[in-house]
């Protein structure tokens, strides 16, 4: 089989191939032979680009990183004031919620059956907190309310995919309504 011309012989194909299965299907889906026959590459194509099955692991959650930690704080920073830049984190998560994204779901499950995981994303999870609480610390002048604040915020973003039900757009505007402009 050719894979000249193939656009999904690339390393970001590959990437982003490994958010949409974890998105759409969970971590134990990430299986070489299969998402070659979905990218229609052949086996020595994964292995041009990954050292081992642990290594293209690792890469795809160095993308979920850059993408939903680092890129979503890139577009927070957009925002002129820490007030803004909080509703715009909060647009992004309800647009997620709202999206039904998986994503985190899955990634947060797959830590827990995974050392390597579990250390790499509760790094991820402590930037995130930590950004919430740079800009929460803008908003609240007392120390013990930037910290429950944060605790707050951060818990109902987590707990927005664990809820015994989809919420509505309404449901989460209203749970993030303190945070947003």
């Amino acid at each position: 089989m050719s894979v000249t011309n193939n656009d999904n012989n690339s390393q970001l194909a590959w990437l982003k191939k490994g958010i949409q299965t974890l998105d759409t299907i969970g971590w134990r889906a990430l299986k070489i032979k299969a998402l070659c026959a979905q990218l229609n590459v052949t086996k020595g194509s994964f292995y041009h680009w990954f050292k081992s099955k642990r290594d293209y692991e690792m890469q795809v959650l160095a993308y979920w990183k850059q993408r939903f930690t680092q890129g979503f704080i890139e577009q927070a920073e957009q925002g002129k004031t820490s007030r803004e830049k909080l509703s715009i984190l909060g647009r992004q998560c309800i647009d997620g919620a709202i999206n039904g994204n998986r994503l985190e779901f899955e990634i947060n499950a797959w830590s827990f059956q995974d050392e390597a995981v579990k250390k790499f994303v509760t790094s991820v999870y402590q930037q995130r907190h930590q950004y919430l609480l740079k800009l929460l610390g803008d908003l609240y002048d007392d120390p013990i309310d930037v910290k429950k604040h944060g605790l707050i915020l951060y818990a109902l973003v987590v707990g927005v995919d664990f809820f015994y039900r989809p919420l509505s757009p309404e449901e989460l505007e209203l749970i993030f309504a303190d945070y947003m402009i």
